[in-house]
């Protein structure tokens, strides 16, 4: 089964959450590709960087993965049968690390987890 793909670019700087993602309850088969800018202009992520994706989700649980940077310009995070096991608002960011350990940036999105039509525990 191939992912569903979302792409869409974050501004280095920027406080505030940018982007909001509607995803449903249980969705594993998700890969968020995430560009990113600089007061708009695009950012040439450096070799030796690493990003993690970090996120609280409504049940007040925390996650911290790892992701994959691709080509120099997009981060790539891939959904974990946690990222979207709880229904409600999931407050994420992208923590970019320079090559010494240093943060370069925390952009801000949030998941909106949607609940299914028909609960797990019920019969088709």
């Amino acid at each position: 089964m191939n992912n569903s793909n979302y792409r869409f670019t974050l501004d280095l700087h920027k406080i505030q959450s940018q982007v909001s993602i509607p995803v449903k309850f249980g969705d594993t088969a998700i890969s968020l590709h995430i560009s990113l800018t600089d007061g708009g202009v695009p950012y040439i992520i450096n070799d030796g960087c690493r990003a993690v994706f970090s996120a609280k989700k409504a049940d007040q649980n925390h996650l911290l993965n790892n992701c994959t940077i691709e080509n120099n310009s997009v981060i790539r995070y891939d959904f974990t049968e946690q990222t979207a096991n709880y229904e409600g608002i999931v407050k994420c960011e992208v923590i970019l690390y320079g090559t010494s350990g240093e943060v370069l940036g925390a952009p801000r999105f949030i998941l909106v987890v949607d609940e299914r039509v028909i609960g797990s525990d019920e019969d088709i």
